[in-house]
């Protein structure tokens, strides 16, 4: 199924996130403690001046919402602590949809 991810980190995170971000890019490409998920599409969300990162989009394909958000938990900016809301859905992916 497809899983969209709608992220928002703490507001005195930056710190934690920056020293956390390439782990996570990392992670996004290579997880093995995680192999039925794929990540399609991701990146922060910015803040109203259009430059502050304020949290993050994911696109994913998981076998359930359930293992999306273990693999969230899992993720660097998990255990960085650095998400205050992480809403986890399925997605019916309509436009764009890889083939």
């Amino acid at each position: 199924m497809y899983v969209a991810a709608f992220i928002t980190d703490k507001s005195a995170v930056s710190q934690a996130r920056d020293e956390a971000r390439p782990a996570f890019m990392e992670y996004l490409r290579s997880h093995p403690a995680h192999p039925d998920v794929v990540v399609h599409h991701g990146g922060p969300t910015l803040g109203d001046d259009g430059e502050s990162i304020v949290g993050r989009l994911i696109v994913m394909e998981a076998p359930s919402v359930a293992a999306a958000r273990a693999f969230l938990d899992d993720s660097p900016f998990g255990k960085a602590d650095v998400f205050a809301e992480c809403h986890v859905h399925a997605w019916d992916w309509t436009t764009g949809r890889p083939r």
